[in-house]
């Protein structure tokens, strides 16, 4: 189906033009990117089943005994099993979503195939996946130090896999180009980020309601509500509405880091006409 005009994602914008902006991109773009990430949802079912029963928690800690959850060897291998594709899921929605924007910049009419979507995401996966390692190390040892030094480098280096998806930069120069990004707009973009965080997490408020309901319902002694098969249902659709709700946050930030571009380096509306015939070219990224 025919999409609607392209929307020119460079342009120099406050807090409130790009969360406009946000909201008009992600209602035009968010069907063609939760269609090709919809395939995840069996990884995510299969996480869902492998997870340790946590009603199970609950309702021994209601009965005042000591938790056996986790005393069973197959309960630590399908933590093993479960949080590894949670954390793919969570890779790939990231990495197809800023591949999907980068390209749609590319095109003259908004319209992006979506095998060369994967195309990108393939040729860009490991050195990204190395770089997050960095990054969950830089963050860590922040907040280790106390919480607020990890938040700084969380918004300072939040940028990166953009910055190297779209620029075709090493992985350290990605980090210090985020930086150059970020550096004169901290505070609207830590103020973006926590609103539209709020803004999702409230969305997810709605498919985790049978958790809360299995919780409280386990710690209130309902047999029924800390069985296996209520958890890993609960679980199911707690997992698929993630699937959901979180292509549109990188869809957001996506729209903050082309506006801060724009006032970097007075990218245009000509400017991004003029990278219309490099769309679908292969990336030459290095690590």
């Amino acid at each position: 189906m025919k999409q609607s005009e392209k929307i020119k994602l460079f342009g120099s914008r406050d807090f409130s033009g790009n969360f406009d902006m946000s909201v008009k991109f992600i209602k035009q773009n968010y069907a063609p990117i939760f269609k090709a990430l919809c395939y995840l949802i069996p990884l995510a079912l299969i996480a869902a089943y492998f997870m340790p029963n946590l009603f199970r928690l609950y309702y021994d800690i209601g009965a005042n005994r000591i938790p056996n959850t986790f005393n069973d060897g197959t309960e630590l291998l399908g933590m093993l099993i479960a949080y590894p594709l949670l954390l793919i899921i969570m890779f790939v929605i990231s990495l197809y979503t800023i591949s999907y924007m980068a390209l749609y910049v590319k095109t003259e009419d908004g319209v992006v195939n979506s095998s060369d979507v994967w195309r990108k995401v393939r040729s860009v996966a490991l050195p990204v996946f190395g770089g997050s390692i960095l990054f969950g190390i830089a963050f860590s040892l922040g907040y280790i130090l106390c919480l607020i030094p990890g938040i700084i480098v969380a918004v300072y280096f939040g940028f990166y896999s953009y910055a190297y998806i779209n620029e075709d930069l090493g992985i350290i120069d990605s980090f210090k180009r985020s930086v150059e990004l970020v550096q004169n707009n901290w505070w609207i973009t830590l103020g973006y980020t926590l609103a539209f965080s709020f803004i999702i997490g409230m969305a997810y408020i709605v498919f985790a309601i049978p958790l809360y309901i299995g919780m409280i319902g386990s710690m209130l002694q309902v047999e029924f509500l800390a069985s296996g098969i209520t958890f890993i249902i609960a679980m199911m659709i707690a997992f698929v509405g993630y699937i959901f709700l979180y292509p549109a946050f990188f869809m957001a930030m996506g729209v903050m880091y082309y506006s801060h571009r724009n006032k970097l380096e007075g990218v245009d509306m000509e400017t991004e006409i003029d990278n219309i015939g490099t769309y679908g070219d292969s990336s030459n990224n290095s690590f």
